[in-house]
């Protein structure tokens, strides 16, 4: 196959016409291409190692030639994979929270989820627990009475109102003891 500054040029033209009016669609322009080059393959086995490097390809196509939406029309769907070894290929920080779809992350792959606060108690209202979010899930509130030791659990009185609060209004006061809140960070 001919190549003319690093393009195939193909032997002869291919003649095709379209008649005024005529709609041109995607596989009409599939079956033209193929009837015209037929089956075209390349057995792995006769490309020598490295050839097509990153400094061939740079040369060969323009920065920005293969954009998301090219791709995905040319590369069929799951035809990549991370055990193929192309995870080295996208550079740290490529995936976000954003393209990831909630829930999807579950168990190990999870940075520690649930938080543990220690604060000091008081009157039956809110208390500052520093880092908690209105969309964070409380797990348990134990009470830690300061004379005995002994845990009480007032989970069920307490509620997230705020950021960086928790309320008990109306509960249990909880002066000269210690809360110990558990809860899931989302």
């Amino acid at each position: 196959m001919p190549w003319r500054n690093g393009r195939y040029v193909p032997k002869e033209p291919v003649a095709t016409s379209v008649t005024s009016g005529q709609t041109i669609t995607r596989s009409s322009v599939t079956s033209t291409v193929q009837n015209a080059i037929g089956s075209f393959k390349v057995a792995e086995s006769n490309l020598e190692d490295n050839l097509f490097d990153s400094t061939l390809i740079g040369r060969l196509f323009q920065a920005g030639s293969f954009t998301a939406s090219f791709l995905l029309r040319v590369v069929g769907q799951s035809t990549f994979s991370a055990k193929s070894g192309l995870r080295s290929l996208f550079a740290s920080g490529f995936v976000n929270s954003d393209l990831i779809e909630d829930g999807s992350i579950t168990g190990s792959k999870i940075a520690n989820p649930i938080k543990v606060s220690l604060i000091s108690g008081g009157a039956a209202e809110n208390h500052t627990v520093s880092g908690i979010k209105t969309n964070d899930e409380l797990i348990a509130v134990l009470e830690q009475h300061g004379t005995s030791g002994l845990l009480t659990d007032l989970s069920t009185e307490f509620s997230i109102k705020k950021a960086d609060t928790i309320d008990n209004t109306g509960g249990t006061a909880t002066s000269s003891d210690k809360l110990l809140i558990f809860y899931i960070s989302k």
